[in-house]
């Protein structure tokens, strides 16, 4: 046989290889009572992620009954379901003052994000996204393409001037390329004397490898900031403006023609991550108190709208 042959051979194993050890993207979230989310999380990854992933759903119910439903969601769909401890609610996991209320939304979701990334997340040789449970992907993302000259994508908060942060809704990481990435700390409270929510102590991290972080903040659109009402994006919802004028306002911002009938919809108080690939039902744990007919109605839109983009 000629070198030639060999040659093709050689490469053709080496390429094998390669495709055989890529590592795949991680996708954490994290469900407290919503198991509902699962299976259009798990659709819209299914759709539109174009790379090898694992999708991982850390059940953090504060209750049995809810946990079986979340692991029961997750087996149907074939989706990975690790069980967060619930003593590390009480012991506590990450430092809290004398006073704080352990059972707090924020605090329990700030444990759940370190426990998931000190179980599994840093230890990943590769791309790590953690995304709220129920925000969806809504357009194709390949994330080696998005990630290649980040190490670090995501919504960014700011408590003051000086302070500001990774907050854990939607993040993505480029693990193997982060300084001492177990030195990351998600918790909330108090950072350089400023109030943060969850991942408010990612500040401290941001602070000392700031010089050496590829760090790109991810753009976010509100959507009390599209009904154009008064031409003033904090005032109540304008009913009066004509649909052509918010359809025209709606494809100059990029939205296609499945997103805008969502939009003339007027659903209140969805969000908008990473030039509109990402849409966040927001407070779906409904740690605000809405009434119950309040989610009924925001569901169905956001439900109906998901349904339709994964089904076409």
């Amino acid at each position: 046989m000629s070198k030639f042959f060999f040659r093709i051979v050689a490469i053709s194993s080496t390429l094998l290889c390669f495709m055989a050890t890529e590592t795949k993207v991680l996708i954490i979230t994290h469900n407290f009572n919503s198991p509902a989310f699962i299976e259009l999380q798990h659709k819209t990854f299914d759709k539109f992620v174009q790379n090898e992933y694992e999708y991982v759903v850390f059940n953090d119910a504060n209750n049995e009954p809810m946990a079986r439903k979340i692991a029961e969601t997750c087996a149907q769909y074939g989706v990975r379901c690790v069980r967060i401890p619930q003593e590390i609610h009480t012991r506590p996991y990450l430092p809290r003052q004398p006073r704080d209320p352990l059972q707090r939304p924020n605090i329990r979701h700030a444990n759940c994000v370190q426990y998931s990334f000190d179980t599994l997340g840093f230890d990943h040789d590769g791309i790590v996204m953690v995304i709220d449970s129920d925000m969806m992907l809504t357009r194709p993302l390949n994330f080696e393409e998005y990630m290649a000259d980040k190490d670090i994508a995501a919504f960014m908060k700011g408590s003051s001037p000086n302070v500001g942060y990774l907050c854990p809704a939607l993040c993505i990481f480029k693990m193997n390329a982060l300084p001492d990435p177990h030195s990351m700390n998600f918790n909330c409270g108090i950072a350089d004397g400023a109030s943060v929510d969850s991942g408010g102590w990612t500040h401290y991290y941001i602070k000392k490898y700031r010089e050496q972080l590829k760090l790109v903040g991810v753009s976010y659109l509100p959507s009390y900031s599209l009904w154009l009402g008064n031409h003033d994006i904090h005032s109540p919802v304008d009913h009066s403006i004509p649909d052509h004028i918010k359809i025209a306002k709606y494809q100059q911002l990029g939205f296609n023609e499945q997103e805008i009938q969502f939009l003339l919809a007027k659903p209140d108080t969805f969000e908008f991550f990473l030039d509109l690939h990402f849409l966040h039902y927001h407070g779906a744990t409904n740690y605000s108190n809405q009434p119950s007919g309040y989610h009924a109605r925001k569901l169905q839109i956001f439900r109906e709208f998901v349904q339709n983009l994964v089904s076409t």
